[in-house]
């Protein structure tokens, strides 16, 4: 018995030492769990405004999506849009209104950019091949497209 003095205080300090590196291991995966919700929220977004811009296609381009091709919210000024004319009236409004969503900086996507490229007659007759392409990052770029097929001749 005389030679245990001090033992219990050895046993408190090592379990110290090992819940302190539970607890600092538990402080990392919290660490990478709220990165990759943040990352998993901003490519929510980014899917969302690509269907959004699909059924903006849908809705106002009836049987011509293809004046959408070449469609890019990164040019143009506030009033136009690079690849589109004046002529492309429901494209051209579309494109603005769209690049407004995009650098709305309360959806936190950092310098986004969209995209659209219409095939006609895509995979077939009377259809069209619709693919919108969203990117954005500061610091890493980051991509999803949203590929869809079209009926050309409802109108």
């Amino acid at each position: 018995m005389i030679n245990n003095k001090g033992f219990t205080l050895l046993e408190v300090l090592i379990a110290i030492v090992v819940v302190s590196i539970g607890l600092l291991a538990v402080a990392g995966m919290q660490t990478i769990a709220i990165r990759g919700n943040a990352s998993a929220s901003e490519g929510t977004i980014a899917i969302q405004l690509a269907e959004e811009m699909v059924d903006r296609i849908r809705l106002n381009a009836g049987a011509a999506p293809a004046i959408y091709n070449g469609l890019d919210t990164n040019g143009g000024t506030s009033t136009t849009c690079a690849g589109l004319t004046a002529q492309n009236d429901p494209a051209l409004g579309d494109c603005i209104q769209w690049r407004s969503r995009l650098q709305d900086v309360n959806l936190g996507l950092s310098n986004a950019r969209g995209q659209v490229a219409v095939t006609a007659d895509s995979p077939i007759s009377k259809t069209a091949t619709i693919t919108v392409t969203v990117t954005w990052g500061a610091v890493s770029t980051r991509t999803v497209q949203f590929i869809t097929i079209m009926e050309t001749w409802l109108t």
